[in-house]
């Protein structure tokens, strides 16, 4: 009864063992075959970073110019009604 419960256990785990060893070969095979396809991926990837980095900047400098226009708005307005509440008293 013991060797027949030994003998499954080892059926088993050796079952499980070649079907994990199969599992990474195939794994490498896949790596192996798609390698150029990988690098041409990271190369696309990189450049469209380069991108995003180049536009954030430009965003960041309109955004600056912006502010500054923003500001020069707002500093008309505020004279403009000095002006206006000055020219009723």
């Amino acid at each position: 009864m013991i060797f027949e419960g030994v003998k499954l256990m080892v059926v088993g785990m050796t079952t499980v063992m070649l079907f994990l060893l199969l599992m990474i070969l195939f794994i490498n095979v896949v790596a192996m075959l798609t390698r150029g396809v990988t690098a041409r991926e990271l190369d696309a990837i990189e450049e469209e970073r380069k991108l995003q980095a180049l536009n954030r900047k430009k965003a960041k400098e309109a955004t600056s110019q912006d502010a500054d226009e923003d500001i020069a708005v707002i500093a008309a307005a505020v004279a403009a009604y000095e002006v206006e509440r000055f020219a009723q008293a």
